[in-house]
């Protein structure tokens, strides 16, 4: 008979703690989401958030609030951080590697609102410049979930998505791109 109650009231005890728990929705498959989702599963439940993006390679899908360069140890050249409009933190941290840039030569405007790229043709004149990322434009990124740290959620080894490669994902995902 102890070992009834003992057992029921364990039950009981991991019920009732379970409930103060946030549970986060699975990741889906292709590892899409939204800015909003991801910067409220950190907000609300962080160490589930922790487990559930550990390592995984995610695509996020958000507004760009800033553009600068990198400050990591990896001499990654570009970072860019995808921004709720109407709140600071968290931020996703996005760390463009140097493969995952069309050049190596990048420029970052004195503002931090945007990212030139340039080309040059074969004898090293400037060709072209297109810009890579701009400041207010809904972005997706896909990167590898490194890290939480003082409020940016980081993502290493990250590209952008082409145009098309975007609307053809926002498509199998119901938005629209606003």
């Amino acid at each position: 008979m102890k070992s009834i109650t003992l057992t029921i009231a364990f039950l009981c005890a991991s019920a009732l703690a379970g409930l103060g728990q946030t549970q986060l929705t699975a990741l889906p498959p292709d590892g899409f989401v939204t800015l909003s989702q991801i910067v409220n599963d950190f907000a609300t439940a962080e160490t589930q958030a922790l487990q559930k993006y550990n390592g995984m390679r995610i695509c996020v899908y958000g507004r760009v609030g800033q553009v600068t360069q990198s400050d990591d140890e990896e001499g990654d050249p570009l970072t860019a951080y995808l921004q709720l409009p109407a709140r600071t933190t968290p931020d996703v941290k996005v760390v463009f590697g140097a493969d995952f840039i069309p050049s190596s030569v990048i420029s970052v405007a004195d503002d931090d609102s945007k990212a030139t790229v340039y080309h040059t043709d074969w004898n090293g004149n400037l060709s072209n410049a297109t810009s890579f990322i701009v400041e207010g434009e809904n972005v997706a990124v896909r990167g590898t979930f490194d890290n939480f740290v003082a409020g940016d959620i980081i993502l290493k080894n990250s590209f952008k998505l082409s145009p098309e490669a975007l609307q053809k994902k926002l498509a199998e995902h119901s938005l629209t791109d606003q």
